[in-house]
């Protein structure tokens, strides 16, 4: 039954009674899209970190840098949360020590999955903050 002013056709908002199930099935499918992208978003410090360089020390593979905010989960087993910058790779290395000299630590490390046979974690990135 109809109210007052109302015509046939639609719902007591003045809108078409379509109109009101199409925002529902708008708003279902938007909160379904996010529910499955959250584990992409979730997943994103898997392999970077962001965090202070809080030391470093060399070998004769490269430079070791470690962060106040431990490594990224793809670095699990990288001995004391060392990450390596290879010595090939000069410029992260220039960039590290320029970092650390000036005292403008804040960074964030991209890294490649550690795994068994590797001394260290390999960083593929540095972005300094």
């Amino acid at each position: 039954m109809k109210r007052n002013g109302e015509r046939a056709g639609q719902g007591s908002n003045g809108k078409a009674d379509g109109e009101s199930v199409n925002i529902r099935t708008l708003t279902s499918g938007l909160m379904a899209a996010m529910v499955a992208l959250a584990p992409i978003v979730a997943s994103a410090a898997d392999w970077y970190v962001h965090g202070t360089l809080s030391n470093i020390t060399s070998t004769a593979e490269g430079l070791l840098v470690m962060l106040d905010s431990g490594t990224p989960t793809n670095c699990a087993g990288t001995p004391y949360g060392w990450m390596l910058i290879k010595e090939a790779n000069k410029t992260m290395v220039a960039t590290a020590l320029t970092m650390w000299l000036s005292g403008q630590r804040a960074v964030t490390i991209y890294t490649n999955p550690f795994s068994s046979g590797q001394s260290f974690c390999v960083v593929s990135q540095i972005d300094p903050d």
